[in-house]
């Protein structure tokens, strides 16, 4: 069941990006993010009212870490969406997200089987080949704003899924999510208003609130996945939402997905076979 909702939610994340990076050509990213992030707590405080779970003293800790970790991934991939890198950014993220988590599982205890290391393996052949060829160009370039910038937001990503699976583990629910999620809005609102620049497109608002919707439903479905599933695979299906964002960009704009990239889009799915396996 963990396999199902892990991959929903990648889904979700991958339909969020997509929406998110339509809204960041039309404004500047920092309010698009500060919009998408606010507009998510619409669907998890839905979610909120309907279970009484309350939040222990201990859990406090782990939800600001799990904010921080949250704010720096999302806002660092909006802003590589705005800048037009994300085919650049997608491969050395999804690395650190997928590997994180991958190596705090392994260090706290958790059984390291042939199939995980193939899963895992896998999982991050997958992400650096749909991403497509300009990853090594990059490399290439010595762009070192730009691989700090995929890096942050990797290990943001990767803080965001052991601090989250941290809570369920510990009992959490959705109450923990939302605060999280009021966090993570906190600190990019104030951001934004501080260094946003440029004229407001009010066009870009309905993509941007879709955007945050969407994610606030994937990070709810991120949450029973961790509290049914262990980190490392979890965290590695969940890395996998570019798939759907290539989806969308093929079928929406009719982008043309590179050999090399099919190929990523094939692997998804043995990858997650493996994944479900461990």
């Amino acid at each position: 069941m963990s396999v199902l909702t892990a991959g929903l939610a990648a889904a979700a994340f991958g339909i969020g990006d997509f929406l998110g990076g339509i809204a960041a050509r039309g404004t500047d990213w920092r309010r698009v993010a500060a919009i998408s992030l606010g507009a998510g707590l619409v669907p998890i405080g839905v979610a909120a009212a309907f279970n009484s779970h309350s939040l222990e003293v201990l859990s406090w800790s782990w939800c600001l870490l799990a904010a921080v970790g949250f704010v720096c991934g999302v806002s660092l991939l909006y802003r590589a969406l705005a800048a037009g890198h994300m085919s650049e950014v997608a491969p050395i993220t999804a690395i650190v997200a997928i590997a994180g988590p991958a190596i705090f599982d392994i260090a706290t205890g958790a059984a390291l089987s042939f199939n995980l290391i193939v899963g895992l393996t896998a999982a991050v052949l997958c992400s650096v080949l749909i991403a497509g060829p300009m990853q090594a160009t990059t490399l290439r370039s010595a762009n070192l704003h730009l691989i700090g910038t995929a890096l942050t937001a990797g290990a943001g990503l990767a803080v965001f899924y052991i601090a989250l699976d941290r809570l369920t583990g510990a009992g959490a629910g959705i109450a923990s999510l939302f605060a999280i999620r009021a966090m993570s809005f906190a600190m990019i609102a104030l951001f934004a208003l501080k260094r946003s620049r440029g004229p407001f497109d009010r066009m870009s608002t309905p993509a941007a609130v879709a955007a945050g919707v969407i994610d606030g439903v994937a990070t709810i479905l991120l949450l029973w996945a961790f509290g049914s599933g262990p980190l490392a695979q979890t965290a590695a299906i969940a890395s996998l939402y570019p798939v759907s964002t290539i989806l969308l960009a093929m079928l929406i704009l009719r982008e043309r997905p590179t050999a090399v990239q099919c190929l990523g889009l094939a692997m998804a799915i043995p990858a997650i076979l493996l994944l479900k396996s461990t």
